[in-house]
């Protein structure tokens, strides 16, 4: 059982900390202000760190579990599992978006010299929203608590948080003279 509880925490968590990631990461990218946004990145990139080695510790816990049909080889073939073989999917799926980024993260400081690259990583960095968004899908479909409501709950909330923080990054675009009209009236 202990296998059980590591593997729905590490991921229930893993799925807080990237959409904590994934929401100040779309606030900071609007923020005007140097030293809000410097604050920003720095917990943006803490709470993806953070949610790494949640997932870590999730997908090892669930593939040491011998409750549960998944074996190491899903991480090569995602649609090989036993045990909700879409959902399993889009975990692995969600999983390998993460980590791209991730990876390609921590190489930009080194790799931020070719033009190329420097070009390429925002669309590099997509992947990571890709993943958010497959997770929130595994979420949904994967694991024995997923209809509860506490399990909904978070899902949502999740949900909720990102989508709102993509709202405001959208109005804090707006030209001035719009955001003035729109309140005249």
């Amino acid at each position: 059982m202990t296998l059980w509880y590591v593997a729905r925490a590490a991921g229930v968590v893993a799925m807080i900390m990237f959409t904590l990631a994934a929401t100040l990461g779309i606030v900071s990218s609007g923020s005007r202000r140097p030293d809000r946004r410097f604050w920003l990145q720095y917990v943006h990139r803490s709470a993806a760190v953070t949610g790494l080695a949640l997932l870590v510790a999730h997908v090892v816990a669930v593939i040491a579990d011998s409750n549960v049909e998944i074996s190491a080889t899903v991480l090569v073939w995602p649609f090989g599992s036993g045990y909700r073989p879409f959902a399993v999917a889009l975990g692995v799926l969600a999983m390998y978006g993460v980590v791209l980024a991730t990876v390609a993260g921590a190489a930009r400081g080194r790799l931020a010299r070719f033009a190329a690259f420097s070009r390429y990583w925002r669309t590099i960095h997509i992947a990571a929203s890709v993943g958010w968004a497959l997770s929130i899908g595994h979420a949904l479909l994967s694991g024995t608590d997923r209809s509860t409501p506490w399990m909904l709950a978070i899902t949502l909330g999740c949900l909720v948080a990102v989508v709102g923080a993509g709202f405001y990054r959208a109005n804090s675009y707006a030209p001035p003279n719009l955001v003035r009209a729109g309140r005249a009236r």
